[in-house]
């Protein structure tokens, strides 16, 4: 195997599918990525068993076909400190990786290619088509929610959830959950294939930095009993359905809302910022206090201060002037900074009962439920 590329190329490559490559495998060989040399170009692949991804490379000088692998964490540390725009690639007669970037000259270990497992980019399921915007931006906004513990399987997730012509997103932690819904152009005879996909988070997350940096308006996404696969020119990505099930999160939606605001995003991100000064781990809460016109952030902690923030709202339903309710920052300020909505919509029923959290202009778009805390406002003070 001999190749020579843009060293920028091949970096953008390597470091997509470092995002696949898990660091402390079961398996030693997944953490190498399996570079693959033909005449349609240069492959890049990595997996973990549940996410595969595959990047091509079309502008590329082929010399001699072949394949290998390499660690990539290594590759890629390599590949970041290459300075000459072109590199060449290839593997010696003793099965070294030798690396060549102007006067910098590299030799990197590879790996067993028979022990490499098979990655199957070829979708059997069905198809839907969507806007590309809009997927992205759904799974920007309701990938926050998914639990970060990759113990918690179900919810270390996102849901798709397929009716008709609409796909619901869904992710919760369960202290919080968002919900969106897209609209799709095409897919079956009668719309998307019924039933609900369940994710992996690094498949999502994945997802959606290779629709970042695509150009098409409308993008097709395959699904299936066993995967979803997302296919492009450039990008295949192939992830494994969690097994398991989701929790019911229609019936978590807030729908009997006595007091709905609606509130300017940047000025409640501010004021959420400065009281979660006054905030400890132990003492993770803000308080809010509506009423009319206007609303009171508060918070404090013993030996640390308190903070106090006012703030316009603008009434939209309800009466109750003395309504108060505790929150997380971390959770409003991390949903805020993904909305792209200069107004953000608070619905609240009382100080017990979760909120809900939407854009005016879209409501049924996106919706972000947030379990209020429990606060003895005694002992707080």
């Amino acid at each position: 195997m001999k190749i020579q590329c843009q060293a920028r190329e091949l970096l953008e490559a390597v470091s997509l599918v470092s995002g696949v490559v898990p660091g402390n495998p079961t398996r030693p060989v997944l953490q190498q990525a399996k570079i693959s040399a033909t005449r349609d170009g240069l492959q890049v692949e990595g997996t973990d068993l549940e996410v595969g991804l595959r990047a091509q490379i079309d502008e590329v000088m082929v010399e001699q076909e072949g394949a290998c692998l390499i660690p990539c964490a290594r590759l890629l540390k390599v590949l970041r400190e290459s300075h000459n725009p072109e590199i060449s690639f290839e593997v010696d007669a003793a099965g070294q990786a030798c690396i060549d970037n102007g006067n910098a000259h590299f030799k990197l270990p590879t790996g067993p290619l028979e022990e490499y497992p098979s990655i199957e980019f070829n979708p059997p399921g069905p198809s839907i088509r969507v806007d590309r915007v809009k997927l992205l931006q759904t799974l920007s906004r309701v990938s926050v929610a998914a639990a970060k513990d990759a113990t918690r399987f179900n919810m270390h997730s996102v849901l798709f959830d397929g009716h008709g012509k609409e796909l619901k997103v869904v992710s919760t932690d369960g202290k919080r959950m968002a919900v969106g819904a897209i609209s799709i152009s095409a897919g079956g005879k009668d719309g998307i294939p019924e039933g609900q996909y369940i994710l992996p988070l690094k498949g999502v997350d994945l997802l959606a930095k290779i629709l970042s940096s695509e150009t098409e308006e409308e993008v097709v996404v395959h699904l299936d009993k066993n995967e979803v696969t997302y296919v492009s020119d450039q990008v295949s990505l192939t992830c494994r359905l969690v097994e398991g099930k989701f929790p019911e999160y229609e019936r978590a939606i807030p729908t009997e809302l006595e007091n709905v605001y609606d509130i300017n995003t940047e000025e409640l991100l501010v004021a959420l910022r400065q009281t979660r000064l006054m905030t400890t781990k132990e003492v993770n809460s803000v308080r809010f206090q509506f009423g009319e016109g206007s609303a009171v952030l508060s918070s404090s902690a013993s030996n640390v201060g308190e903070s106090k923030v006012e703030f316009s709202v603008e009434r939209v339903e309800g009466e109750d002037d003395g309504f108060a309710i505790h929150f997380n920052p971390e959770y409003l300020i991390e949903l805020l900074n993904k909305i792209d909505s200069s107004q953000v919509r608070c619905g609240l029923r009382d100080g017990k009962t979760a909120g809900l959290f939407s854009i005016p202009d879209g409501e049924n778009s996106y919706r972000h439920i947030v379990m209020p805390l429990v606060v003895n406002e005694m002992q707080e003070a």
